[in-house]
């Protein structure tokens, strides 16, 4: 019986070794300065509540509410502020270690705009190059452009984009945004031209890879 014991104890080690850290665990760890209008009680209550079925939200440092969305093994969703939305992800690098991910949404005057950061398991920040070349604003836009929209261009001198990670699947999508602060006509003008309003990148061997090359790959 004590033998069977122990290999039973050994089996939960060994599961226990072998697995990489929950998001909950990231969340619990955090140091203060990443998300700096929340404390570590402010963190642990979002998990609390979240745990007992009730809304997830606290009062920040700033005296205003913070929402913890959507809390998952993998990912989380915070409302931080009323115009400030954080997403983390974490990817896997081996079976036992991952990546964490973060996207900050910041939404001013109805555009969206955000950054990207990557850490290791010891919330240090490791270059995003590492991980993810992100795309230029040529990248959404056809190669050759016809003389009535280049005056348009001339107007998207800000390059703005907005990152989701996707709750479900190791995916990340891109969107621009430059177009969103355009008045209605030149907004219209300078659409056709855009060969795609979002680009999606699968992560695969340790790095956000873009669908679009891959398929220009297979082809």
């Amino acid at each position: 019986m004590k033998r069977i014991v122990g290999i039973c104890l050994l089996g939960m080690m060994v599961v226990s070794m072998s697995a990489s850290k929950p998001m909950r665990q990231w969340i619990t760890a955090m140091p203060d300065s990443v998300l700096p209008l929340l404390t570590q009680n402010d963190r642990l209550d979002f998990v609390d509540f979240l745990d007992s079925g009730m809304e997830a939200v606290v009062t920040n440092r700033l005296d205003g509410k913070s929402v913890m969305r959507v809390l998952t093994n993998d990912y989380t969703h915070v409302s931080y502020t009323k115009s400030m939305d954080v997403e983390m992800k974490l990817l896997p690098l081996t079976d036992t270690t991952d990546v964490l991910c973060m996207v900050t949404t910041v939404v001013s005057a109805g555009v969206g705009d955000s950054h990207i950061t990557f850490f290791d398991e010891n919330w240090q920040v490791v270059p995003t190059d590492d991980y993810y070349i992100p795309p230029v604003m040529d990248d959404f836009l056809v190669d050759e452009l016809p003389d009535s929209v280049v005056h348009v261009l001339d107007k998207m001198d800000v390059y703005f984009k907005t990152y989701h990670l996707d709750p479900e699947k190791d995916e990340l999508v891109c969107r621009l945004t430059t177009t969103d602060y355009l008045n209605t006509e030149d907004r219209k003008a300078v659409l056709p031209w855009v060969l795609s309003a979002s680009r999606t990148y699968v992560w695969r061997n340790g790095k956000l890879e873009s669908k679009v090359a891959e398929q220009l790959t297979k082809e």
